[in-house]
């Protein structure tokens, strides 16, 4: 896999195409994260309330 550095390189990106392309994809990254942070957090809930329903 390339690194972000090398991929521009070879697009010959200029410095502030980079720097936006690279910050849409940090952006998208964080999203993703948040996304998947919410779905754990929620099958965390949902097992704990099962759990405690039992109790």
């Amino acid at each position: 896999m390339k690194t972000f550095d090398e991929l521009a390189k070879e697009l010959n990106l200029t410095p502030e195409q980079k720097t936006a392309v690279e910050t849409y994809f940090n952006q998208l990254i964080v999203e993703l994260l948040e996304s998947i942070k919410q779905d754990n957090n929620q099958n965390f809930d949902e097992t704990i309330s099962s759990i405690s329903l039992k109790s």
